[in-house]
Order: structure tokens, then C-alpha cells, then sequence
């Protein structure tokens, strides 16, 4: 138990947690659990009321309110009126113009998705004129940080917060287009309220938005996301906290559930031959995964290497790009699996046991660009990659696949063409299959940093309570710059809240959409495992 609980009331801390959607309580469910063990009252409010069906598909939230008197959960207003809409406006463009800095040069596709929230005057302002050298950019850049910052506070989230009345506000991830959780930034900071930014994920500094606003402390994962944050980011570095990457706690102690033999014949492999497992990536970094796997499953068979040629091959979907994966016929691909076809975010025992089996019976993981590839290092499985030329926008194009490159010496296997590739895949089917240095290597400087046996949910829970024992910052406005530029702004607001009026239908029709598809989703994902566990003749 933390030594900084003595300095709080004997009722600990009122915290409030604003996630963005439900599918933000996975990456911190052992820390929520902990704060309500260690007695502090927390409250977290989705901005988004409805439970997204795909990566919270068990509903943890609501299993935490039956499980912990000090936990609850509701619903967080969004702020939709004219100044609300300006603000993701603004903030929209100054997260375009990062991917205009050097660092972005060779990153296009980064840059075309930041400019799909950008108005036509400023693309093309920021592509020729002054305003497209660097220093005019720096120029544009600190304009437009001027106008975001002196947006008033929201009324009914002003509100809100006051009804809450925390000790502390705890915010994830922030970094979305148009971060609409930044509202709630600047409601904290007029009343003098803590702020923490819960960095959820390893890409969300450098290929996401900004941080937008002041904190008084950011927790990230490692000494490279502490760099990120203050040198992309301009956090102070003594606001930063490196914490480790709290959601891998439970892999370091998991176990497999079943024996190799039991889940090669769940599966569909046969067991007297290794396996590689292919781990699928998201849309984002690959759009059209199945016509690369197929070609890289024809290569291995194509090969010199009786063991390639031989090796069965496990391919698990990306759960949230399976769409591709559901017509794919691997009937003309011996010895090959698909499973499960409809993926499946492990979330619960079950998934989780699952997924892990996968991992740890394998003889050793191949991907694009996956956090997937993370959690192999941490089973302890030798990560491969190759560098495709229909992947190089999100492999050498974004900034988080170096560090897998990088990171404590290195942990992916790179190769740049199939030879190469093929090579490396039939070294590692000849050597041990656990005991690369590689991954542990790896592990202790990215992801437990403190140490790989020190456990980092509390690392960021400690981290989380000293951050209510120091002075809060003053990150409020400049009273003359907001008093003289609001008049201005007031105009532009009406303009920009007519503006997203003729969008809101279309989104609404998109999202209804994107619901029904994920309920669909949520079906076949149990339809396959009822179905896997059967074929295996396992109890349902």
C-alpha cells in the first residue's frame, strides 16, 4: 500500500476517469481494481453511452460495479455547442500540422488521415505561401494553440464536473481527432482540479493527435514515450511518469490452458509438426492482410526447406479487420488454420487463454505492425517481420514500428525481401523455441522498465496518488488574449457549428452502420468458438 496514502483524508481520493468509449477499460481494468482496493472512491464516464460491442464485449465496467462499492460508471456530456465544434476544428488542424515537421516526412499516409479533419483553406495555405515553410508553420501552429486556448469552458461539462467535485481528473486517450475529451481539461483547469493523462497505448504519441492542454502529469510506458512526450508533445519532463505498460501484467504469470496436442486439434493443425503463427494487423496498417498472407503461406511452400514446406500455419485475424478474413478460402493452402476466423479481442478467461495458447505453442509469431507482436516477446516467442512494399507506409512510415526495431537492442527479426525472410523462419524452427534474448531485452526497456519482475499497475496507481499531493499547475488562459480574441472567435464559431450541422446526419448514418456490423461481429466470433471447441470435442 502506498506510503502517500497518509497524506490524503481517511476516505482517499474522489477520482474522475473520462475514457472516451468502453472499449478504454481494458487497458485499465487492473488499475481501477487497484485504486478501489486501496480505498479511493472512482467514477469513470464514457463520453460515448452506448458499450462498444467489439473490444468490450463483457462489459467490465458494469462487472466493476458489482464487484467494488467504490466503483461506478455513467455517462459524460459532450460538448456540442458552437464553441465545442471550433475547438475539435482547431484542434484538428494543429494535430494536421504536426505531420507536416520533419519527422513526418516519410509518413504520408499519417499525414493524409490527419488531413481528412482539415479545412480546404488551410491544406492549401500549408502547401504554398509562407505559411508552408517551417518557420511559417511554427508560426501557424502557435496561432492557432492562441485561439484553442482561449475557448471558454463549457457550461453543462463546467457543470458536471462540479457535481463530481474530484480530487483528481484521470483522462484516456485524449489523443482521438478533435480530442473532444480536451473539454474537460479546461473545465479542470479553471477549478484548479489535478489533471493526469493515462497514455493508453505505445503509437498513441506519435501517430495520433496532440496533447492538448496542460497536465499535471502524463504516465507513459517507457523512457522512449517520456522522450516523446516532451519533445512532440511539449510536456514538462518533470510531468512525466514512466510507469510501464500496465495492461501485459496478467501475461507475465498466465499459464496455457491445454496441452499442444488439445489446441492444434482445436484449431485445425496437426500436432507432430511446429507451427508459425501468423498474428493479423488493424485496418489501418493493412487494409488487404489476406492477399500478403496468402503470398507469404506460397512461399513457405515454394521453399528449399523441407521444414517450411512442411510447417503449419496458424493465422489469427485482427479483431478489428476481419471483415476480409470471413470469404477467405485457404482450402488450396495445406497445412494452414484460420483461427478464430472472426477474431477475437481477449478480453475475458476464456479469449485471453485462447489467444495466449496460441502464442505460447507456437514455434514463433510473424506480423506487420501489431502490439500483438508486444505480447509474443512477452510469452517469450521469437517475433519476425518483413518488410513488404504494400506495408511500408505503416511499417517505416510510422514512428512506433523503430522501436520494435530498436528498443532495447531490438525484438522483430527484420528482413527486407522473402529470402531473407525464409531463411531467418527456418533458423528459427531449428532452435530452441523459448529463450531468445531478443524478447527479454525488449520487455525490460519497453514495457516493465522497473524491472521485469516489478508488476507496473502499481507503478501508475502510485503514480496516479503522488500526482494529489503536489501543486496543481496553473494551466488556465491568458485573461487579455481571451477577452480580446473571443469577440473573433464567437464568428467563427457560428460559422463552424453550421458547418458539422450538414455532417452530423452522415456520421450518425456511419455509426448506426458500424454498431450493427460489430453486433455481427460479437456473433460469429462465439458461432466460431462454439464451434472450434466442439470440433475439438470440448465441452461448450
Amino acid at each position: 500500500r502506498s506510503s502517500v496514502l497518509l497524506c490524503y483524508d481517511a476516505d482517499g481520493l474522489k477520482i474522475l476517469f473520462i475514457m472516451r468509449h468502453s472499449g478504454f477499460v481494458r487497458n485499465f481494468e487492473s488499475t481501477l481494481r487497484m485504486l478501489c482496493e486501496r480505498g479511493h472512491r472512482v467514477h469513470v464516464a464514457f463520453l460515448n453511452d452506448d458499450r462498444h460491442w467489439l473490444v468490450d464485449t463483457t462489459n467490465i465496467a458494469q462487472q466493476l460495479c458489482g464487484e467494488y462499492p467504490l466503483f461506478s460508471r455513467g455517462t459524460a456530456p459532450v460538448r456540442d455547442d458552437a464553441w465545442g465544434v471550433l475547438g475539435r476544428e482547431l484542434r484538428g488542424t494543429l494535430d494536421y500540422l504536426r505531420y507536416l515537421t520533419p519527422l513526418y516526412r516519410n509518413a504520408p499516409k499519417l499525414r493524409a488521415r490527419a488531413a481528412k479533419d482539415v479545412s480546404a483553406a488551410v491544406l492549401q495555405m500549408t502547401q504554398r505561401g509562407p505559411f508552408a515553410s517551417r518557420p511559417g508553420l511554427a508560426v501557424l501552429a502557435a496561432w492557432y494553440r492562441l485561439l484553442e486556448g482561449s475557448i471558454p469552458v463549457g457550461d453543462e461539462i463546467d457543470a458536471f464536473v462540479a457535481e463530481q467535485q474530484p480530487d483528481l481528473l484521470l483522462i484516456s486517450p485524449l489523443i482521438e481527432p478533435g480530442s473532444p475529451q480536451r473539454e474537460y481539461v479546461r473545465a479542470a483547469r479553471a477549478r484548479r482540479i489535478r489533471t493526469v493523462l493515462c497514455v493508453g497505448s505505445w503509437d498513441n504519441l506519435t501517430n495520433k493527435g496532440l496533447i492538448h492542454g496542460r497536465f499535471d502529469l502524463v504516465t507513459v510506458w517507457n523512457d522512449h514515450m517520456r522522450k516523446e512526450a516532451v519533445e512532440l508533445h511539449g510536456v514538462r519532463a518533470d510531468r512525466v511518469a514512466v510507469t510501464g505498460a500496465q495492461q501485459f501484467d496478467h501475461w507475465f504469470t498466465w499459464q496455457p490452458s491445454t496441452s499442444r496436442e488439445a489446441f492444434c486439434a482445436r484449431v485445425g493443425l496437426d500436432a507432430t509438426q511446429p507451427y508459425l503463427l501468423y498474428l493479423c494487423s488493424s485496418k489501418f496498417v493493412a487494409p488487404d492482410e489476406t492477399r500478403f498472407v496468402r503470398q507469404w503461406i506460397r512461399e513457405l511452400r515454394e521453399s528449399s526447406s523441407p521444414r517450411l514446406r512442411s510447417v503449419g500455419v496458424l493465422v489469427r485475424p485482427h479483431p478489428q479487420n476481419e471483415e476480409q478474413w470471413s470469404q477467405f478460402d485457404a482450402s488450396d493452402l495445406a497445412h494452414c488454420a484460420i483461427y478464430p476466423k472472426a477474431g477475437a479481442i481477449p478480453i475475458d478467461t476464456a479469449s485471453k487463454a485462447d489467444y495466449f495458447d496460441s502464442i505460447y505453442h507456437s514455434a514463433a509469431v510473424v506480423g506487420i505492425n501489431t502490439t500483438a507482436e508486444i505480447e509474443s516477446a512477452i510469452v517469450g516467442r521469437q517475433v519476425y517481420t518483413l518488410l513488404a512494399a504494400e506495408f511500408h507506409d505503416t511499417q517505416v512510415g510510422t514512428v512506433h514500428f523503430h522501436y520494435l526495431r530498436e528498443a532495447g537492442g531490438g525484438l522483430v527479426h527484420v528482413a527486407r525481401d522473402f529470402r531473407e525472410h525464409l531463411l531467418q523462419l527456418d533458423a528459427a524452427l531449428q532452435a530452441s523455441v523459448e529463450g531468445d534474448p531478443r524478447c527479454r531485452r525488449f520487455v525490460e526497456a519497453f514495457i516493465r522498465p522497473q524491472g521485469i519482475d516489478v508488476a507496473s499497475t502499481p507503478k501508475l496507481v502510485d503514480a496516479i496518488e503522488t500526482a494529489a499531493t503536489r501543486p496543481a499547475i496553473d494551466g488556465r488562459p491568458s485573461w487579455l488574449a481571451a477577452r480580446m480574441l473571443q469577440p473573433l472567435l464567437r464568428r467563427r464559431a457560428a460559422r463552424a457549428e453550421r458547418d458539422a450541422a450538414l455532417k452530423l446526419e452522415a456520421k450518425a448514418a456511419e455509426r448506426k452502420v458500424k454498431s450493427e456490423l460489430a453486433k455481427q461481429q460479437k456473433k460469429r466470433q462465439k458461432k466460431e468458438q462454439k464451434r472450434g471447441r466442439a470440433e475439438a470435442g470440448e465441452p461448450a
